[in-house]
Protein backbone atom coordinates (compact mmCIF):
# COMPACT_ATOMS: atom_id res chain seq x y z
CA UNK A 1 0.00 0.00 0.00
CA UNK A 2 1.36 3.42 -1.09
CA UNK A 3 0.78 6.64 0.89
CA UNK A 4 -1.79 8.95 -0.79
CA UNK A 5 -1.94 12.77 -0.70
CA UNK A 6 -4.60 15.29 -0.94
CA UNK A 7 -6.20 17.87 0.85
CA UNK A 8 -9.09 17.85 4.24
CA UNK A 9 -12.02 20.22 2.59
CA UNK A 10 -11.79 22.91 -0.06
CA UNK A 11 -9.10 25.73 -0.30
CA UNK A 12 -9.72 29.24 -0.55
CA UNK A 13 -8.32 29.43 -4.00
CA UNK A 14 -10.55 26.15 -4.89
CA UNK A 15 -13.71 28.28 -3.53
CA UNK A 16 -12.20 31.32 -5.51
CA UNK A 17 -13.08 29.20 -8.76
CA UNK A 18 -15.94 26.43 -7.48
CA UNK A 19 -19.12 26.99 -5.84
CA UNK A 20 -19.44 22.94 -5.29
CA UNK A 21 -17.97 20.25 -3.77
CA UNK A 22 -18.67 18.65 -6.90
CA UNK A 23 -15.83 19.70 -8.36
CA UNK A 24 -13.22 19.11 -6.00
CA UNK A 25 -12.48 15.15 -7.09
CA UNK A 26 -11.35 16.77 -10.87
CA UNK A 27 -9.37 19.87 -9.49
CA UNK A 28 -7.66 17.76 -6.45
CA UNK A 29 -6.55 15.09 -9.56
CA UNK A 30 -5.13 17.98 -11.64
CA UNK A 31 -2.66 18.64 -9.20
CA UNK A 32 -1.01 14.88 -8.86
CA UNK A 33 -3.00 13.88 -6.06
CA UNK A 34 -5.19 11.35 -5.18
CA UNK A 35 -7.29 11.55 -2.35
CA UNK A 36 -10.33 13.85 -0.76
CA UNK A 37 -11.28 14.01 2.63
CA UNK A 38 -15.21 15.08 2.43
CA UNK A 39 -15.46 17.40 5.62
CA UNK A 40 -18.57 17.81 7.91
CA UNK A 41 -16.96 19.39 10.91
CA UNK A 42 -20.09 21.51 11.62
CA UNK A 43 -22.19 18.64 10.81
CA UNK A 44 -23.41 16.43 8.54
CA UNK A 45 -25.30 18.90 5.53
CA UNK A 46 -25.50 17.03 2.64
CA UNK A 47 -28.28 14.65 1.03
CA UNK A 48 -28.07 11.32 -0.87
CA UNK A 49 -28.05 12.67 -4.28
CA UNK A 50 -25.04 15.34 -3.75
CA UNK A 51 -23.12 12.57 -1.72
CA UNK A 52 -23.44 10.00 -4.91
CA UNK A 53 -22.37 12.30 -7.24
CA UNK A 54 -19.72 13.84 -5.70
CA UNK A 55 -18.46 9.87 -5.11
CA UNK A 56 -19.05 9.39 -8.96
CA UNK A 57 -16.75 12.37 -9.89
CA UNK A 58 -14.17 10.87 -7.52
CA UNK A 59 -13.99 7.17 -8.70
CA UNK A 60 -13.76 8.73 -12.32
CA UNK A 61 -11.11 11.35 -11.56
CA UNK A 62 -9.32 8.55 -9.47
CA UNK A 63 -9.36 9.64 -6.29
CA UNK A 64 -10.25 7.97 -2.89
CA UNK A 65 -12.26 9.29 -0.15
CA UNK A 66 -12.95 9.42 3.18
CA UNK A 67 -15.02 11.58 5.62
CA UNK A 68 -14.51 13.87 8.35
CA UNK A 69 -17.36 13.72 10.79
CA UNK A 70 -18.38 16.59 12.89
CA UNK A 71 -15.73 18.30 15.22
CA UNK A 72 -18.08 18.43 18.15
CA UNK A 73 -18.18 14.83 18.25
CA UNK A 74 -16.90 13.60 22.17
CA UNK A 75 -16.40 9.91 22.75
CA UNK A 76 -15.31 10.68 26.27
CA UNK A 77 -18.49 12.42 27.05
CA UNK A 78 -21.13 9.94 29.30
CA UNK A 79 -23.91 12.41 28.93
CA UNK A 80 -24.19 12.07 24.89
CA UNK A 81 -23.27 8.62 23.86
CA UNK A 82 -26.70 8.66 22.23
CA UNK A 83 -25.68 11.99 20.49
CA UNK A 84 -22.53 11.03 19.28
CA UNK A 85 -23.17 7.95 18.60
CA UNK A 86 -26.28 9.47 15.22
CA UNK A 87 -23.66 11.78 14.85
CA UNK A 88 -21.02 8.85 13.84
CA UNK A 89 -23.86 6.62 12.07
CA UNK A 90 -25.02 9.85 10.12
CA UNK A 91 -21.39 10.16 9.16
CA UNK A 92 -20.85 6.58 7.96
CA UNK A 93 -23.83 6.94 5.90
CA UNK A 94 -23.21 9.80 3.96
CA UNK A 95 -20.00 8.22 3.57
CA UNK A 96 -21.23 5.10 2.29
CA UNK A 97 -23.56 7.02 -0.18
CA UNK A 98 -20.23 8.06 -1.27
CA UNK A 99 -17.85 5.34 -1.62
CA UNK A 100 -15.69 6.49 0.83
CA UNK A 101 -14.60 3.57 3.46
CA UNK A 102 -13.26 5.85 6.12
CA UNK A 103 -14.59 8.74 8.96
CA UNK A 104 -11.94 10.62 10.49
CA UNK A 105 -13.37 10.99 13.96
CA UNK A 106 -12.50 13.39 17.10
CA UNK A 107 -12.14 11.63 20.30
CA UNK A 108 -13.11 14.77 22.12
CA UNK A 109 -12.06 16.44 25.83
CA UNK A 110 -10.96 15.03 28.66
CA UNK A 111 -13.06 17.99 30.31
CA UNK A 112 -12.86 17.81 33.97
CA UNK A 113 -11.99 13.80 34.69
CA UNK A 114 -8.61 12.07 34.15
CA UNK A 115 -7.10 10.81 31.04
CA UNK A 116 -7.69 7.50 32.09
CA UNK A 117 -11.54 7.82 33.14
CA UNK A 118 -11.76 9.83 29.27
CA UNK A 119 -10.39 6.97 27.42
CA UNK A 120 -12.29 4.09 28.74
CA UNK A 121 -15.65 6.20 28.18
CA UNK A 122 -14.23 6.67 24.82
CA UNK A 123 -13.42 3.27 24.14
CA UNK A 124 -17.29 2.31 25.57
CA UNK A 125 -18.47 4.86 23.06
CA UNK A 126 -16.43 3.03 20.24
CA UNK A 127 -17.57 0.25 21.12
CA UNK A 128 -21.18 1.22 20.85
CA UNK A 129 -20.72 3.37 17.68
CA UNK A 130 -19.50 0.07 16.45
CA UNK A 131 -22.44 -2.27 17.07
CA UNK A 132 -24.85 1.04 16.14
CA UNK A 133 -23.10 0.64 12.55
CA UNK A 134 -23.33 -2.98 12.20
CA UNK A 135 -27.03 -2.98 12.93
CA UNK A 136 -27.10 -0.08 10.62
CA UNK A 137 -25.71 -2.77 7.96
CA UNK A 138 -22.53 -0.01 7.90
CA UNK A 139 -20.02 -2.23 9.21
CA UNK A 140 -17.98 -2.18 6.13
CA UNK A 141 -16.60 1.41 6.96
CA UNK A 142 -13.44 2.04 8.84
CA UNK A 143 -13.83 4.57 11.78
CA UNK A 144 -10.38 6.62 11.93
CA UNK A 145 -10.05 8.44 15.62
CA UNK A 146 -7.72 11.41 15.27
CA UNK A 147 -4.90 12.54 17.10
CA UNK A 148 -5.77 15.73 18.75
CA UNK A 149 -3.91 19.15 19.16
CA UNK A 150 -5.15 20.88 22.13
CA UNK A 151 -3.49 19.48 25.48
CA UNK A 152 -6.57 18.55 27.11
CA UNK A 153 -8.50 16.80 24.36
CA UNK A 154 -8.22 13.12 24.39
CA UNK A 155 -5.85 12.25 21.53
CA UNK A 156 -2.88 11.74 22.09
CA UNK A 157 -0.92 9.09 19.68
CA UNK A 158 -0.56 6.52 22.21
CA UNK A 159 -4.68 7.26 23.27
CA UNK A 160 -5.82 7.01 19.56
CA UNK A 161 -3.55 3.59 19.35
CA UNK A 162 -5.11 2.11 22.01
CA UNK A 163 -8.65 3.37 21.08
CA UNK A 164 -7.86 1.07 18.13
CA UNK A 165 -6.92 -1.64 19.69
CA UNK A 166 -10.86 -2.56 20.57
CA UNK A 167 -11.69 -3.38 16.93
CA UNK A 168 -9.66 -4.10 13.29
CA UNK A 169 -12.42 -1.52 11.70
CA UNK A 170 -10.12 1.50 13.69
CA UNK A 171 -7.45 2.82 12.28
CA UNK A 172 -6.07 5.72 13.19
CA UNK A 173 -6.03 9.18 11.75
CA UNK A 174 -2.48 10.83 12.39
CA UNK A 175 -3.03 14.46 12.28
CA UNK A 176 0.99 15.88 12.36
CA UNK A 177 -0.07 19.00 12.71
CA UNK A 178 -2.12 18.56 16.06
CA UNK A 179 0.52 16.17 17.34
CA UNK A 180 3.16 19.15 16.65
CA UNK A 181 0.84 21.30 18.18
CA UNK A 182 0.63 19.47 21.49
CA UNK A 183 4.43 19.94 21.50
CA UNK A 184 3.69 23.69 21.34
CA UNK A 185 5.75 23.63 18.18
CA UNK A 186 8.84 21.30 19.07
CA UNK A 187 8.61 18.78 16.30
CA UNK A 188 11.70 19.16 14.43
Amino acid sequence: MSAKFGPAGNSESFSKVHKSSLAAPRWIADFGLDCYEYQCGKGVHVGKETAVKIGENARAAGISLSLHAPYFINLANPERILQNNGYVLVSCALAEWMGAGRVVVHTGSCAKISREAALELAKDTMRKALAALDEAGLSDITLCPETMGKLNQLGTLEEVLELCTIDSRLLPCIDWGHLNARTLGKMT
